[in-house]
């Protein structure tokens, strides 16, 4: 488990931190609400275990986190911290995120704010993510190259699938064939999500010869669902189609939906729904709350 960082008061936490040479400033511009920076002071740097020089702080007995952070205490650091009498800390110039000590100004993960991430291929300066480097452009996650890129062949988003991006063109290696911008190259003999032809799914089965082959216990839901075991697959529970709701904890147990505690199955379309909240299903399966309605306590108001 991740350790908590900085689980001190300010008052105590300053009190410890001055004896070490550190600093606390929290709120700054671009951290992302309340994260907090740790500046060091003056006359050595943090040392690993034992003294450190330099501009930091002075005689500590720290760790230094790697990047999947190190023991402290009963806990392990978040990546980037430090353990430091027992507790989590961000070092000098760092700020602490959800996910770890990051530097806002560098890290093109952390780009500015914690949440700020800049696009493969972009460099982080002074908290602000860069062009893309020349020869490529801005698509959507990436500076891509549409010469090569095999995502972004030709266009964005022009996906080759299995095959290769050749100056901006997909081709398609022998046996396959191109199944458009979405899909990209394709063997229709063996692909379990291009059986057949084009967008035709196996699901839980494989594709043999242009044919979706279920396993023993499954049956064939069509080309949207492929093969599925009807006894225990929550999105085709007891019937092809029917779902349980499997993002909200609840299982398909021999054909039939059991929901988790507190919630109630209503239907193959909605799955198990909470009762007590759901504007869709408020108190009963059928009601449906009104416009701008909301459902407290299984009764529609507002």
């Amino acid at each position: 488990m991740l350790g908590r960082i900085l689980p001190f008061s300010r008052a105590s936490l300053s009190l410890i931190l001055v004896g070490l040479g550190l600093a606390a400033a929290s709120s700054t511009t671009g951290c992302g609400g309340g994260d907090t920076v740790f500046n060091g002071g003056s006359g050595g740097t943090t040392g690993s275990g034992g003294t450190g020089t330099g501009a930091g702080a002075g005689t500590t007995n720290s760790t230094t986190s790697s990047t999947t952070g190190v023991p402290c205490g009963d806990v392990t650091c978040a990546p980037g911290a430090v353990c430091l009498a027992g507790e989590c800390v961000c070092p000098s110039g760092l700020v602490q995120c959800q996910d770890g000590c990051f530097d806002l100004s560098a890290d093109p993960l952390h780009c500015g704010d914690c949440n700020q991430d800049c696009k493969v291929g972009q460099e982080c300066t002074s908290g602000q993510c860069g062009a893309c480097p020349q020869g490529t452009v801005e698509c959507q996650n990436a500076c891509a190259d549409l010469a090569t890129d095999i995502d972004n062949c030709g266009q964005c988003g022009q996906h080759c699938g299995a095959g290769t991006c050749v100056s901006g063109q997909c081709q398609c290696a022998q046996g396959q064939i191109n199944c458009g911008e979405n899909i990209g190259c394709a063997d229709l003999s063996t692909s379990p999500d291009n059986c057949g032809e084009c967008g035709v799914h196996c699901g839980a089965g494989t594709c043999v010869s242009g044919q979706c082959q279920c396993a023993q216990g499954q049956v064939s839901c069509g080309q949207n669902i492929g093969c599925a075991n009807l006894s225990n697959d929550p999105n085709n529970c007891g019937e092809c189609g029917a779902h349980c709701g499997n993002d909200n904890g609840s299982t398909c147990v021999s054909g039939n939906c059991v929901c988790a505690q507190g919630l109630s199955y209503c239907g193959q379309n909605a799955g198990c729904v909470n009762l007590s909240n759901d504007k869709d299903h408020c108190g009963d399966c059928q009601n449906n709350c009104d416009g701008g309605q909301q459902c407290v306590n299984g009764n529609c108001q507002g």
